[in-house]
């Protein structure tokens, strides 16, 4: 297994602190925007979401492949497409 990978393992985890990675800070002094920038990211994910069908375009490889070596499933040469709705409020 390459050192990248073992960095995720359980007994890894428990040698670092819960405090290793905080966007946002933690306890009483944390980020007073967070809430806000959390419910800003809904609003607009929902926004999208209502107003366009998301579609994969004709680009987009079947079966999916996928890039290795990043600790992510994330696939590749993945195109969307995104259509208006009908009755959507940004037509004219």
């Amino acid at each position: 297994m390459s050192s990248f990978f073992k960095r995720f393992t359980p007994e890894e985890r428990a040698k670092r602190s819960p405090y290793v990675f905080m966007p946002f800070g933690a306890g009483p002094r944390n980020c007073v925007g967070m809430r806000f920038a959390l419910v800003e990211v809904k609003v607009c994910l929902a926004y999208v979401l209502s107003n366009f069908k998301i579609k994969k375009s004709s680009q987009t490889k079947v079966p999916l492949e996928y890039l290795i070596g990043n600790g992510l499933l994330q696939p590749k040469d993945v195109t969307l497409q995104f259509e208006l709705r009908d009755g959507c409020l940004l037509k004219n």
